[in-house]
């Protein structure tokens, strides 16, 4: 019997930030402990050989990233569609929202979120319009969509047709085996410094907490501090962060590795995260995975991935989180009814369902 033959791009990789990057690893993980034996999967890359180069997407300089992107191009709209018809691929998948425009297999694309199209002022006009035109030149009328949510799927229904769209839940680690219950030190949250994280709402909700009695915990706000061609963001946060001493107590690391992360899930008392808007997010099952209660705003997303498993504020109400926060400092019993709802509510996002879902599209 013929297996059919799936091709899964990972160029790009090579640069990305921690949503899409958690994502192929994670797809990849999927495919090789669940993959049905009637698919051959082939790789465009050895990940193992693949070093994720943050000097890409956080250089000042406009011509490095552009440098990148015309390697990008090259490969996508060149060398890809030759590769594929060399091969004889059945279909191609694309989980960095770009596929090639003409390709002789069929094409999966995950398209993550509508953040691009519902936030233009969030990013550079010029780089917005480019990478929209590239989004939609590589879908057809036979495309697959794939995204990663309910939420994002029906945001992305405004823009593509509706039953081209399938939402697929991601895969997180098992990350239980890094639970640490004796030496918690930090309040934390990973992600980039774009302003729809609303990091300064955290800060600011923090400040209350340490005015208000002491506090044995210090912030840590990991993550690329140079998203999208602006420092505007971090700015503003450590502006803030001098302003009111707070300088030993909030901690930016900038970028830091897989295994970084772990280790600092295993020390976190708590997991904050306060977006104004997510196609996903990714942090809030890998909080839950390693045993760290999550706070985190009230958006239609945080709703569906969380579930009754975290406690909500209302989304850029520094007084209402600093009162969750407080909450769930001060009391313990809260805090493992938390970790114990959140790891009856992760069980939903395994591998075997992620690649699963997959294969219903081309089995």
């Amino acid at each position: 019997m013929k297996k059919t033959k799936i091709f899964i791009d990972i160029f790009y990789y090579k640069t990305a930030l921690s949503g899409i990057k958690t994502y192929i690893e994670e797809l990849l993980s999927a495919v090789k402990d669940h993959g049905s034996n009637e698919v051959d999967y082939v790789i465009s890359h050895d990940i193992s050989k693949m070093n994720n180069n943050q000097f890409f997407i956080n250089s000042k300089f406009r011509l490095v990233r552009w440098i990148f992107q015309l390697r990008y191009l090259i490969w996508k709209q060149l060398f890809l569609p030759i590769i594929l018809y060399r091969k004889k691929i059945d279909y191609l998948i694309c989980p960095d929202y770009v596929a090639p425009i003409l390709s002789p297999s069929k094409k999966i694309v995950v398209i993550h979120d509508n953040l691009f199209w519902k936030y233009p002022q969030n990013y550079p006009r010029l780089w917005r319009k480019y990478f929209i035109g590239l989004i939609k030149a590589g879908i057809d009328k036979k495309t697959q969509i794939v995204t990663t949510s309910n939420y994002s799927k029906d945001g992305l229904s405004d823009f593509f047709k509706k039953d081209s769209i399938k939402s697929i839940y991601q895969s997180s680690e098992d990350t239980s085996s890094n639970v640490n219950t004796n030496n918690k030190k930090y309040i934390t949250h990973i992600g980039t410094f774009e302003r729809r994280k609303d990091l300064l709402t955290l800060v600011k909700a923090y400040k209350k907490i340490i005015d208000n009695g002491h506090c044995k915990y210090d912030l840590v706000l990991a993550g690329s501090t140079f998203i999208n061609g602006s420092y505007k963001v971090y700015n503003e946060i450590i502006n803030y962060i001098n302003e009111h001493g707070l300088e030993k107590k909030v901690i930016i690391p900038g970028y830091i590795s897989k295994n970084e992360i772990l280790k600092l899930y295993s020390e976190s008392i708590v997991y904050v995260f306060p977006s104004i808007d997510e196609g996903f997010g990714i942090p809030l099952i890998e909080a839950m995975k390693s045993g760290v209660p999550v706070i985190c705003s009230d958006i239609e997303i945080f709703k569906e991935i969380g579930r009754d498993s975290v406690l909500y504020f209302k989304v850029g109400d520094e007084n209402d989180l600093f009162e969750k926060l407080r909450t769930l400092l001060n009391n313990e019993e809260l805090r493992k009814d938390l970790i114990n709802s959140g790891k009856q509510n992760i069980k939903r996002f395994n591998r075997k369902n992620f690649i699963k879902e997959f294969e219903k599209i081309y089995k």
